[in-house]
């Protein structure tokens, strides 16, 4: 269904920043108060979401200029409880594995939100949603800091869905306030407020055939003679080479998402009255 991509409008203006020596326009997006309940069932039929504009195409962190294949698109919105945040995703064939609850889903098929409300680029929240409605939520000490210490961190009370259609599945998320006290709120922000956002998505066109085919090449190179891993590698290369790694506010590629002087700005907009 993508009601989203129909329905919402687009956020047009971006503010200056500099995340590096060098100076980066960073997108702001203005997240309005919700209108009416936001139900999590991953239909986004609520006057809210029709009302919410969408962030822009997310664009791909390796080759920012060219069009995704697998096109993205995003929204936010917020109550005093929740912060909302919608993906649509095009996709036909969407897949995945993973079926337990803080399992890699970065391997695999994903849509990712990074929270970071303070901006210092240490102690955010990541929290990644599949196609099948698995979650993964990590708390993120300083960029590359993860492994288990960040997964044993949840967010409590996260609700989530995913609904799929032809052209692709929608993601749909609510994240309580109160949940974030690790990430430096435990309430909800007040109009004019701002934070640092990420919103992204993998996908990893092949399934689960080309998948199973990357885990026997990377089982395989363990032992393998120092020719056998050049041909190995090349091979992992190729396999790999149409995997779409994309965001709404372009990371460096060299760091992957995890590059929190590139996070975007959301600002929180009041309830209309």
């Amino acid at each position: 269904m993508l009601r989203l991509i129909m329905l919402l409008t687009t956020v047009a203006w971006t503010t200056g920043a500099t995340a590096t020596a060098q100076p980066v326009t960073l997108p702001v997006y203005g997240a309005k108060h919700a209108t009416d309940e936001v139900r999590i069932d991953g239909t986004l039929d609520e006057a809210t979401w029709s009302l919410s504009p969408r962030v822009g195409e997310m664009r791909l962190i390796h080759a920012p200029d060219r069009r995704p294949t697998f096109p993205t698109e995003a929204a936010m919105t917020w109550d005093a409880m929740h912060l909302y945040v919608a993906f649509a995703c095009s996709d036909p064939e969407p897949w995945a594995r993973h079926g337990a609850r803080d399992d890699r889903l970065w391997e695999e098929e994903v849509v990712e939100v990074f929270l970071d409300p303070d901006g210092d680029g240490r102690n955010y929240a990541e929290i990644e949603v599949s196609p099948t409605n698995v979650v993964v939520d990590l708390l993120i000490a300083a960029p590359q800091a993860g492994g288990p210490n960040a997964r044993r961190w949840d967010v409590v009370g996260l609700r989530t869905a995913v609904r799929r259609h032809a052209a692709g599945w929608v993601a749909e998320m609510a994240i309580p306030w109160a949940s974030l006290a690790d990430a430096g709120v435990t309430q909800a922000p007040v109009p004019g407020n701002e934070w640092r956002v990420g919103l992204y998505r993998i996908k990893r066109p092949g399934g689960v055939a080309k998948a199973a085919r990357i885990d026997a090449l990377v089982a395989e190179r363990r032992s393998a003679t120092d020719d056998g891993k050049t041909a190995i590698d090349a091979e992992l290369l190729a396999l790999r080479g149409d995997d779409e790694y994309s965001a709404w506010s372009v990371t460096r590629a060299e760091r992957g998402f995890h590059d929190p002087g590139r996070f975007g700005m959301v600002h929180f907009i009041g309830a209309s009255r």
